[in-house]
């Protein structure tokens, strides 16, 4: 299979947050994932988790061979690895990895939509994406285009920063 681009979100609000956000990236790496680019990190509030600690957040650009869904897997498996657990929905979390977009594909499954579904809501995704991929199309619409629609409420770069594995 041909190398795909892909987008990836990252975030975490429990220990060592860019730690295990850089550990990610670091697995990821290890599976058919090369790291192309990374957007400064950002924090904002715990969105629907009541009181619970802010998140760091980031995106990152990937080359992959792996196909949507066995990229999924293995974000899932990273996930896992770095002792995410599901106990239930907007839970606190030591990393979350959501795909954001995957070439030009549009798919809807029962485990995974592309575009993701609820991108245009969520300031701690697109801001991060503008960084490093403002003319990224999602739905017909560029994601510079939708980040200048939805205000940074909560949202700050902090001052942090990944850096992207060596291969």
């Amino acid at each position: 299979m041909p190398l795909a681009t892909a987008y990836i979100a990252l975030g975490s609000n429990l220990g060592d947050r860019l730690g295990q956000m850089q550990t990610a990236l670091d697995r990821l790496t290890q599976q058919s994932v090369v790291v192309q680019q990374i957007s400064p990190v950002y924090e904002n509030r715990a969105v629907g988790m009541g009181v619970a600690d802010p998140f760091l957040n980031a995106t990152a650009a990937i080359k992959t061979s792996l196909a949507p869904l066995a990229l999924l897997d293995l974000c899932l498996d990273v996930e896992g690895q770095l002792g995410r657990r599901r106990s239930r929905q907007w839970a606190p979390r030591t990393i979350d990895l959501d795909i954001i977009a995957y070439a030009e594909l549009e798919l809807s499954t029962d485990r995974l939509r592309l575009p993701h579904p609820r991108i245009e809501e969520r300031d701690f995704v697109l801001h991060p994406l503008r960084d490093i991929a403002p003319d990224l199309t999602i739905r017909g619409r560029r994601v510079a285009d939708l980040a200048a629609e939805l205000p940074m409420d909560a949202l700050t770069r902090c001052g942090f920063s990944l850096h992207a594995p060596r291969v």
